[in-house]
């Protein structure tokens, strides 16, 4: 029978008996044992006798021999990886997987003419999804804040009618996952929003940035938003690195060593949850050509959250995305379901695979000017991770289309077509 803890409770075992050895056995022993030694005494010194150099012990009654320790070898510290080093796959669980209920076809444009949203602010991101409800969460613009939320199983807006709306120029959002709230900035405090309940709240202000730029990511490790600040010039960039508890309403500086030598303008960010790392694209200042003007070369970078280093890589870094207009920024988001960095815009595509160090141009363009109406050409796009049906959906306002796209197949599914003019009292609008 076992008890508690899978103890046995049967009967005690029987000790075993220990037999002891009387004193003329103990005696005979130790004789025996002293001859012993004497015999591997004599034998090691004939041996140490006939090397050239040895020296034979010589025995004292009176010494204790003392032996010499042997020093055991250290084991070899393995070399430090070389710079450009693919860092390990580590694959961090971002968050929830919604999925759709049955009977959903996500494949299929949603009503050309239902209410959207219209004016949606410039400041990126301006999208994020709320992965527990498997619903994208979006801002209008400067003029008239209003929130909206687009269902990815049904592709269909509804405008929201909180108990009050953000102000004017709030329009980064990133979805904490942990909290299960939208993070908002204006540029002075921070807000979140809860969809369950319907409500925005106002946060305490960011931190003294000389420069605020924008949220960038949820960390899925701490549980934190991460969010980017300049310290210097244009020309001088510098990088602050904050995260923010939205329940303590409190924000920490992230320590970093040497930042990298990112461009004086156009820096993009993704989190990649393969790897545990913040992957940046920067056109950095290159060497100077045979007449002496420097230009822009194409890097990647990544950066460790948990030790706060910053490492180049070895990628070969594709040069096209550079912002050449107002409003022409790439559009950059983590592909999860592909485990890849993804920018498009300018008329081009490419994914960065951070475990084989390795961006694969997925199309190329020309220029987002001559390229034609390919989704890759279209200008000031949003991009957001959908994965409620693994893949990324893009937005870009001059075609005020939505559409999926599948970076493995490199198709293209329309989600809902761009606005027509709609006669105000004969269409429903749905949302509203």
């Amino acid at each position: 029978m076992t008890g508690v803890g899978g103890a046995s409770s049967g009967p005690t075992p029987t000790p075993v008996e220990v037999r002891g050895r009387g004193p003329s056995g103990w005696v005979a022993l130790g004789l025996f044992a002293a001859a012993l030694v004497t015999l591997v005494g004599l034998s090691l010194v004939a041996q140490t006798g006939d090397r050239p150099g040895s020296q034979a012990a010589v025995a004292t009654p009176t010494a204790t021999p003392v032996a010499t320790p042997v020093a055991t070898p250290s084991p070899t510290a393995p070399p430090a990886p070389p710079p450009g080093t693919p860092p390990p796959r580590v694959a961090v669980a971002v968050g929830p997987v919604p999925t759709c209920p049955p009977g959903s076809t996500p494949d299929t444009p949603g009503p050309v003419a239902q209410a959207r949203p219209t004016g949606l602010t410039i400041v990126l991101p301006s999208l994020t999804l709320d992965r527990r409800a498997g619903k994208l969460v979006t801002l209008t613009g400067f003029d008239i804040v209003q929130t909206w939320t687009f269902d990815l199983c049904t592709n269909t807006w509804t405008r929201m009618h909180p108990n009050r709306e953000p102000p004017q120029g709030t329009g980064q959002l990133v979805y904490d996952v942990d909290s299960d709230v939208t993070i908002a900035s204006d540029g002075i405090r921070m807000w979140a929003y809860d969809l369950q309940a319907n409500t925005w709240t106002e946060k305490g202000p960011i931190p003294p940035f000389v420069h605020f730029e924008y949220l960038l990511f949820y960390d899925p490790i701490s549980g934190h938003v991460v969010a980017w600040g300049k310290d210097g010039g244009d020309d001088s960039l510098g990088l602050e690195l904050w995260s923010y508890e939205v329940e303590t309403d409190t924000w920490t500086p992230i320590p970093q060593g040497e930042p990298p030598v990112v461009g004086p303008h156009y820096e993009f960010f993704a989190y990649d949850a393969s790897v545990d790392r913040l992957v940046a694209y920067a056109n950095a200042w290159g060497p100077p050509d045979e007449d002496g003007n420097r230009l822009f070369e194409a890097k990647t970078w990544l950066f460790d959250l948990r030790t706060g280093t910053w490492s180049g890589t070895s990628a070969v870094t594709p040069p096209g995305f550079t912002a050449g207009c107002w409003g022409c920024v790439p559009a950059i988001a983590y592909d999860e379901a592909a485990q890849r960095t993804v920018l498009l815009g300018q008329g081009h595509a490419a994914a960065y695979g951070a475990t084989a160090d390795r961006w694969e141009i997925l199309y190329e363009g020309s220029t987002a000017e001559d390229c034609g109406t390919r989704p890759e050409c279209r200008q000031g796009a949003r991009m957001v991770y959908d994965p409620v049906n693994e893949r990324l959906v893009v937005y870009g306002d001059s075609d005020g289309d939505w559409l999926a796209f599948d970076t493995r197949t490199r198709e293209w599914t329309v989600l809902l077509e761009a606005s027509q003019p709609v006669t105000p009292g004969v269409t429903a609008s749905p949302g509203e």
